[in-house]
């Protein structure tokens, strides 16, 4: 928790006297020297990158991890080997760069992209913090030991949550996220990804906000109004022409990801999003099929007028296109028992557990179909369902 924190607090406090006179590396050359503060900055980042591989906080996916590697050294060729991205398992919809060139970028922001113009413009704008030493100029002060106590709350991992919530909400200057908006853009574009993904990034995250309420102080805190942020990128691409997305590349690197991104924003109860982002027939076609499973929790969990049907829908479109994929047979059975059909529920029950034998809920679905089919009146014996 000490070091934690003293990496935070070094990041917060770091060196404002010096803000005037810093200037941003040319190449990964010129970070082999560094000043004792800079070097100090550095070796502690470099401990709270093991702090967090020692929690199990990154997710070490080779495939993942050599994907956003090669979008980074596309955009930064020259700093190859220096500015180093890793991938957070995380809901939270977040990036972030320490002073050393580790770059982290949250499951769930890669999440709500549509393309990998989208991530690198993320990549892009956190890289430029780097190679403009933003850390060193930060004057940025933390607030107060209350905001500090909300943030360790929050998180729930004190020992490696500090800096990874201190760096967003606590983070760099309006000046220096505009300072990298443009570093970022100049970069993505030189890189030949289509500028226009840019303001479609904020977009669509801001009509998450929205339509989700979304009150987290993560990413949005620390940078600009996504509005703003929205009409700047507007003036920069005024004259640019177009160039890739790579969408295909995108969606089939990132399936798995998104879809434990689903289930990690289910299991929080975050079902707004989930029914926002997939209820939207242009994202929806770049999920697996067995999204539909989890749009059906969705509509299950909101539970207003028309959602049981609804989730009754998705079941049966998730079981019909990916027949295979155990977790629709059990949420179907469950909405049968509900509505005391327990025949039907006891046969997608077994049938989940044909699926899946190694179910972790193998006892607990077993117990419901010993009851279903035992003699006595199901209303009096059976468990509540889920």
């Amino acid at each position: 928790m000490r070091r934690g924190l003293s990496l935070a607090l070094a990041c917060a406090l770091a060196l404002p006297a010096q803000a005037d006179t810093v200037l941003p590396w040319a190449d990964a050359a010129e970070t082999r020297e560094l000043a004792s503060d800079e070097k100090g900055l550095w070796q502690e980042a470099d401990e709270f990158d093991r702090a967090l591989v020692r929690a199990g906080r990154v997710n070490t996916d080779p495939a993942l991890t050599a994907y956003l590697q090669g979008i980074m050294d596309r955009l930064y060729p020259e700093f190859k080997d220096r500015l180093r991205v890793r991938l957070l398992n995380a809901q939270q919809i977040n990036a972030f760069a320490l002073p050393n060139g580790s770059i982290y970028v949250n499951a769930g922001l890669i999440a709500r992209f549509e393309n990998e113009a989208q991530l690198a413009t993320v990549l892009a704008h956190e890289g430029a913090h780097f190679t403009h030493r933003h850390s060193l100029q930060q004057v940025e002060r933390l607030r107060n030991a209350a905001a500090f106590a909300l943030v360790v709350a929050m998180l729930g991992v004190p020992l490696v949550g500090d800096l990874v919530a201190l760096s967003s909400m606590f983070g760099y200057s309006r000046e220096h996220e505009r300072e990298a908006d443009v570093i970022g853009y100049q970069r993505l574009v030189a890189a030949g990804y289509a500028a226009r993904e840019t303001i479609r990034t904020f977009e669509h995250l801001q009509a998450e906000i929205k339509a989700a309420d979304i009150n987290e102080p993560y990413f949005f805190a620390s940078h600009p109004r996504l509005q703003e942020r929205i009409d700047s990128f507007n003036t920069l691409i005024r004259d640019s022409d177009n160039g890739e997305t790579a969408r295909e590349r995108f969606t089939e690197t990132t399936a798995g990801l998104r879809l434990a991104s689903l289930a990690g924003d289910l299991a929080a109860y975050r079902y707004k999003q989930i029914i926002l982002m997939l209820s939207n027939p242009a994202t929806r076609r770049e999920y697996p099929p067995e999204a539909s499973y989890f749009l059906g929790e969705a509509y299950r969990l909101r539970n207003e007028a028309g959602d049981e049907a609804a989730a009754e829908r998705e079941f049966k479109l998730a079981i019909e296109t990916a027949p295979h994929y155990a977790p629709p047979h059990r949420a179907l059975g469950l909405l049968h028992f509900k509505r005391g059909d327990s025949g039907e529920a006891a046969t997608r029950l077994r049938h989940y557990l044909t699926l899946d034998p190694g179910a972790a809920d193998r006892t607990y679905v077993e117990y419901y179909i010993t009851l279903m089919d035992s003699p006595a009146p199901a209303g009096n014996n059976l468990p509540k369902a889920e």
